[in-house]
């Protein structure tokens, strides 16, 4: 039994601790009453309530259990209520108060902002005025139960499109919407869209309207709030329709000059062909010749469809001139020379493309054209820039250990890191051997060293892996901003030397830090 007592006590000490009740006699009574009966065991204090409750009348019987009342003290401030009710007086002031305080509340709904709570209040209180009889005001609780159970204010998250509205406090609710309807709200928006009309205005291929774009870029840059007018508008969307025309006219006139050079070079070729004396079968060698030419395919396939295609015709002819090309085999033997020569100009050609095979970034030489387009931007229209020198710590001895094929696959997946990692406005291009630059348009030096700890990371943690053995790499950064230096020239330069600087305090950094 005392073995029972002890865990029952155990019990009621865990049940006030889950509902966060204080440890008080009041509360240890009633629950530990109650994990007695849950577990079978009849105590004498539990049943008191249970001895006083058998002697009263039946319907106070009804309402204790209605009430639930569970304690000598409910028990006891029960029947002090019942015995203050049988003062006919004070419960009549009592009724009467409690409609009068029915009423002030309804009368405090009626003046809230929610049409059908209003309705239902002002017909409560005409009822109350009119009818205080027990049907009539059980018919009230009912409508109003029916309101508080069927109320729904999900309408209000109608609002959260515009920005964080309080709706709990109906006052601070349109204080924070007349907040963002606020004109220095629009001035933010403004703020926001001037950048990318900026962006959208920046030449293409046509320069002739290049200082009119640099112009209206000033205005929106010195004035975003201006984008909101009509005049402002027009003028956008005027300049931005005149540089696609004048693009398309660009494109127009390269491509009929190219077609006019193709021509030409046709004509020429006929020419040679009455002038001259050779056979059939060395022009077919020239055939050859020109469809063994390896043009790029994104710039030249369509040239080269085209001189096959005079190389075809070339064919065609000879067939029922040969007699005439015998005259002169000295202008074909040229021909034929300033082929070859065409062939080894785009095999140098191949050399200098934009890509490098290796790491898949730019080839230097589209690097510095890159710069010159970013630098163009920035002298023209403030577009700043940031740049990053990425270098690869302890190269030679990799190469020296692992072998230069090794060098090869790190260099690949870096390349390949970079390509996946930068923002599709950003360039990567390989500076040397070892060594990287990433263009970072739009992008201060603290923003630039994010990113550029970012990408040292992810190479410190990536696992690079030749013959099953995992070469450790890691990288040191160097950084500058453009606007914080005098030319091009020095934002290299400057980036080039936090490189070295990265190296000599240890490596696996990046410079300037702003961490």
């Amino acid at each position: 039994m005392a073995s029972t007592v002890n865990e029952i006590i155990k019990d009621t000490i865990e049940t006030l601790r889950k509902k966060n009740l204080n440890l008080t006699p009041d509360n240890y009574s009633k629950y530990f009453c109650i994990v007695a009966k849950k577990r079978g065991v009849l105590v004498e204090d539990c049943r008191k309530i249970e001895k006083f409750t058998k002697k009263l009348d039946t319907k106070i019987q009804q309402d204790l259990e209605k009430f639930k009342v569970s304690t000598i003290d409910e028990l006891l401030t029960f029947l002090i209520t019942k015995i203050n009710k049988a003062n006919e007086s004070d419960s009549t002031k009592i009724i009467n108060s409690l409609v009068l305080l029915s009423k002030r509340v309804l009368q405090s709904v009626a003046l809230l902002h929610d049409k059908k709570a209003r309705e239902l209040a002002n017909s409560s209180l005409s009822r109350l005025d009119f009818s205080q009889n027990l049907q009539s005001i059980d018919m009230l609780k009912d409508k109003w139960f029916d309101f508080v159970t069927s109320y729904d204010d999900n309408f209000l998250n109608q609002l959260d499109i515009y920005g964080h509205i309080n709706k709990n406090d109906l006052d601070k609710m349109v204080k924070d919407i007349v907040k963002i309807l606020q004109k220095e709200d629009e001035s933010k928006i403004y703020a926001s869209l001037a950048p990318l009309v900026v962006a959208s205005l920046a030449p293409s291929i046509a320069s002739s309207i290049n200082d009119d774009l640099a112009n209206i870029s000033d205005k929106l840059r010195n004035d975003p709030s201006s984008l909101g007018t009509k005049a402002m508008q027009d003028e956008v969307r005027y300049f931005i329709k005149k540089r696609m025309d004048l693009d398309k006219e660009e494109v127009k006139n390269k491509v009929s000059t190219l077609d006019k050079i193709l021509d030409e070079i046709n004509k020429r070729l006929f020419s040679l062909i009455d002038s001259s004396e050779l056979s059939n079968k060395q022009v077919v060698s020239i055939k050859k010749d020109l469809e063994g030419i390896n043009f790029s395919k994104d710039s030249f396939e369509a040239v080269q469809k085209k001189l096959v295609y005079i190389a075809t015709s070339l064919e065609a002819e000879t067939k029922s001139l040969s007699g005439k090309m015998r005259q002169d085999q000295k202008t074909i033997k040229t021909l034929h020379t300033r082929v070859k020569s065409l062939e080894k100009a785009l095999v140098i050609a191949r050399k200098e493309v934009k890509e490098d095979f290796l790491t898949h970034a730019a080839t230097k030489r589209a690097l510095e054209q890159e710069l010159k387009k970013v630098e163009d931007a920035f002298e023209r229209y403030k577009t700043d820039y940031s740049l990053c020198f990425l270098d690869i710590d302890h190269f030679k001895m990799v190469n020296d250990t692992y072998g230069h094929e090794a060098g090869d696959v790190i260099l690949a997946n870096i390349g390949k890191i970079l390509n996946k990692y930068v923002r599709q406005t950003d360039f990567v291009g390989r500076y040397g051997g070892e060594e990287f630059l990433i263009i970072l348009p739009n992008i201060n030096l603290e923003q630039a060293f994010y990113f550029s700890n970012k990408i040292r990371g992810i190479i410190e943690s990536y696992k690079f892996i030749y013959k099953d053995e995992r070469i450790k790499i890691t990288v040191s950064c160097g950084l500058s901003q453009r606007s914080k230096q005098s030319s091009l020239k020095d934002a290299v330069e400057a980036a080039d030397k936090m490189v070295y600087k990265a190296k000599e305090s240890g490596r696996n950094r990046v410079l300037p830090d702003f961490s």
